[in-house]
């Protein structure tokens, strides 16, 4: 059980992290299509991944820092044991 639970938090940490980079690209996405009046969604996706590469990548800290406290609270889980009364 206590695998299973590690193993359960640790996806969620992924997901939190994953949510953080998908929601940067859909900003910067957004941010181009407002600023770009004409072209289509093929320069706006090239520019898109142009600022990607250059670093110009805002994130959404709060969920990339939860996922990545949900990360290691999972290591610390699974490794971790129980105290044994020694009464």
């Amino acid at each position: 059980m206590r695998i299973v639970v590690a193993i359960l938090i640790f996806l969620a940490g992924c997901g939190a992290i994953g949510y953080s980079y998908i929601a940067a690209f859909v900003q910067i996405a957004a941010e181009l299509e407002a600023t770009q009046s004409v072209g289509g969604a093929m320069s706006i996706m090239m520019e898109t991944l142009q600022r990607i590469a250059s670093g110009d990548i805002p994130q959404a800290t709060g969920f990339l820092y939860f996922g990545a406290l949900l990360i290691a609270f999972s290591f610390v889980y699974l490794i971790g044991k129980k105290k044994t009364n020694d009464r």
